[in-house]
């Protein structure tokens, strides 16, 4: 075992015994214990009295699940070994193609989406915003781009002549199709951002999802359900940490039209009235809830990554 495992236990160990210590004190103060520990106890419990025995507990919890997989390289450390992929996981990573948002690094505010269309591609290009760019300045985005896609090969061919650039250039599919290598070595890499990427909606076999990242963990999708890019619809939406596990909450704003109003809390609280959904997002290729690749709702409905 090697000294930063050791550390890293310790740590563990003390945050634990720190957070435990809380626990205890209260449970001392609730059972009015009349030791000078108790009294201590009291003074230091004060300030959050109307804490319940139940909160201070899930904090626990919280605190120690943080505190062992906060960084997901230390999990081969403290022997977390995942199951192992699960037939549905492995189907769904086997079907993913060259399709997907990519990003592109000489142009890091933009993205591009590739999406098959009849014996070829299309692609919907934008270089974003640069950040020294003046105030004002309007994001430009470039749509039904034709990509020529060569049988039995990785080869994709680009015309850039839409925006001053070279045509007929040849890009590389790696074998993952996880990135497009060009002549001049730029490679554009595919869901950078893990989450991003075309769903399908089963629902709406002819339909499309596109999410890509927004602003920090903010997102945008773009909703389609005939096919016809007339008839999409951009919604925004919400991810949560994936720092921790592989599987998190995915919120998505004015997507079902209907708002749903929450029970009041207090007789002078205000009814909260909001519509949004929220999925469960997964890479996790051994979840037996949660396959790879795939946002879950809470209808059932699963939209899988392509």
């Amino acid at each position: 075992m090697t000294m930063t495992m050791i550390n890293n236990i310790i740590a563990t160990c003390a945050l634990m015994g720190i957070v435990l210590g809380e626990v205890t004190a209260f449970s001392s103060q609730h059972h009015g214990a009349r030791t000078g520990a108790a009294k201590t106890s009291r003074l230091m419990m004060s300030s959050s009295s109307s804490q319940s025995r139940r909160d201070i507990l899930s904090n626990v919890a919280a605190v120690g699940l943080s505190a062992l997989v906060l960084d997901p390289s230390k999990a081969v450390a403290f022997n977390f070994k995942p199951g192992p992929p699960t037939a549905q996981s492995a189907a769904n990573k086997a079907a993913e193609s060259y399709q997907g948002v990519y990003s592109d690094p000489n142009h890091p505010e933009g993205y591009r989406v590739i999406m098959a269309s009849g014996k070829g591609a299309t692609m919907t290009l934008s270089d974003g915003v640069e950040k020294d760019a003046p105030e004002g300045t309007e994001e430009k985005t470039y749509k039904n781009i034709p990509v020529a896609i060569k049988e039995g090969s990785n080869e994709l061919s680009f015309d850039f002549s839409f925006k001053g650039g070279p045509k007929g250039v040849v890009g590389i599919l790696s074998n993952d199709k996880q990135s497009i290598t060009f002549p001049d070595g730029n490679m554009w890499k595919k869901n950078a951002n893990e989450y991003d990427g075309i769903y399908k909606d089963p629902k709406y076999p002819n339909g499309y999802r596109i999410i890509r990242k927004f602003k920090s963990t903010k997102t945008i999708t773009e909703v389609n359900n005939t096919g016809n890019p007339k008839d999409s619809k951009f919604i925004m939406g919400k991810l949560g940490s994936l720092v921790s596990i592989p599987t998190t909450a995915f919120t998505f704003y004015d997507y079902t039209g209907k708002e749903t109003c929450t029970d009041k809390l207090c007789r002078s609280c205000e009814v909260v009235c909001k519509d949004e959904v929220v999925g469960q997002f997964s890479l996790q290729e051994s979840n037996t809830v949660f396959s790879y690749g795939t946002i879950t709702f809470p209808d059932k409905t699963i939209w899988t990554r392509i």
